[in-house]
């Protein structure tokens, strides 16, 4: 039975924000979820459960809504969890950082004195107030800068001496892109707002151990339900992301294939971990990733099949049966030896072999363009279909988000061929080939 590396833990059940594009839908059975993730936390279960998962678990990742919301309980039981778990090196954690930034400070200083060696926080801010405060809260923009002033000003007085790697997360619509393609001035504005930010953080720290990285490049809400329009306004931006010399993350994804086409036979290294070397678990079942916590919860699936479809997105694929696919066999028990064992043989096949992906991918983009929703081009150029069959495969990688929209982990949505299909994968290549050629 394979062991894990890394594992991505259930630790709050709830949060105080309603974001525009938020994966999870939201009910009030998610406050009950909580309470009992809670009341597992104090009473030291958690840390009882983790036993039950094999291998070494050098990374800890805390998951679920907004961690900081249970991080003071955690921080209580580093000692025991590092007992636990011997060869633990690195946490990591997402946070909205609209929560009093000592929380954080103090859970660093617990994980300081045990030995853990790094934390990673990531901070979910979308830019200035103009995105931000539309997608999450009005205010929230505000508040979130000042909270990371204080973050920077509490971890200069502390004597936390481990490596603390800060770094933003930030997600665009498609109606925050097509406001800034109408006023390019706001995209100046965006990276503007980042670049301040990250210069004023940096300035202001004292500490040496404190790596602040500014991961300005966005990314999308994936997978939406795009359509080839949606394309065509990405397009126009990744444009002018070009002609402004702005980075993108794409094309740093696409850059990586290219860098490493001559090792395309390790296909795990071009896949996402979930269900490879990591795994989710929330303190009953294993999971491919966190991307599936809560669906194991029978009443929580109930509340969500009551909400209205135009709440979130997500909920169509409540009504139209995915969930029970996962729930059936996507989330296993850790005793359950020959379930869990059929489990790792079935992302055994999505981490270890490309056919399938690629070939139906390929089908898919050759239909689209046929059909008119993607670029001719995919249908005049095999070589371009290929090349964004293995870009979907590889820079979007997420075998739980085909679960949910294809029900097969080898199939993505369509929704991401339409979105990348309808010129803006043209230009991620175009702008990929500069930047091998510069290099050269």
């Amino acid at each position: 039975m394979m062991g894990y590396e890394a594992m991505e833990l259930l630790t709050t059940g709830w949060c105080p924000l309603k974001c525009s594009y938020c994966y999870i839908p939201k009910t009030a059975q998610m406050k009950r979820l909580h309470l009992d993730i809670v009341r597992r936390i104090k009473g030291k279960k958690l840390l009882e459960e983790i036993t039950r998962v094999p291998g070494g678990k050098r990374h800890l990742g805390f998951w679920g809504t907004e961690p900081t919301l249970t991080l003071r309980f955690l921080g209580e039981q580093l000692a025991e969890l590092k007992e636990i778990c011997p060869d633990l090196k690195d946490l990591s954690f997402s946070t909205n950082m609209l929560i009093d930034p000592k929380i954080i400070v103090d859970f660093l200083a617990s994980a300081d004195k045990v030995g853990i060696e790094s934390v990673k926080v990531q901070v979910s801010i979308d830019g200035p107030a103009f995105i931000t405060d539309v997608n999450r809260a009005p205010g929230a923009t505000e508040k979130i800068v000042e909270n990371l002033h204080k973050f920077v000003e509490l971890l200069n007085e502390s004597e936390v001496n481990l490596k603390v790697v800060l770094h933003w997360k930030a997600t665009l619509t498609i109606n925050n892109i097509r406001e800034m393609n109408e006023h390019p001035e706001l995209i100046h504005e965006y990276f503007h707002f980042f670049n301040k930010l990250t210069s004023e953080l940096a300035q202001k720290s004292k500490k040496q151990n404190l790596e602040i990285q500014n991961s300005s490049g966005p990314t999308l809400v994936v997978p939406g339900k795009y359509t080839s329009e949606d394309g065509r306004v990405l397009a126009k931006f990744f444009k002018l992301l070009a002609i402004h010399k702005y980075p993108n993350a794409y094309v740093y994804r696409a850059l990586r294939v290219f860098k490493y086409r001559d090792e395309l036979y390790k296909t795990r290294m071009f896949t996402c971990s979930g269900g490879d070397s990591n795994i989710g678990f929330d303190g009953e079942h294993i999971h491919i990733c966190h991307r599936s916590f809560y669906l194991d919860r029978d009443e929580y699936v109930e509340s969500v099949l009551e909400m209205p479809e135009y709440q979130n997105w997500d909920v169509s694929h409540f009504k139209r049966g995915s969930i029970k696919n996962i729930q059936k066999y996507y989330i296993v028990e850790p005793e359950d030896e020959m379930n869990l064992a059929r489990f790792q043989y079935v992302m055994r096949g999505y981490h270890d072999f490309w056919k399938m992906k690629l070939a139906s991918t390929y089908a898919m983009i050759k239909e689209l363009a046929l059909a008119g929703q993607a670029s001719k081009i995919y249908l005049e150029n095999d070589k371009m279909a290929e090349m964004l069959a293995l870009f979907i495969n590889t820079a979007l990688s997420c075998p739980m988000e085909n679960l949910l929209n294809t029900g097969s982990i080898h199939i993505p949505p369509i929704s991401l061929i339409r979105l990348f299909g309808n010129g803006a994968f043209e230009i991620i290549i175009d702008e990929a080939r500069k930047n091998v050629s510069r290099r050269k």
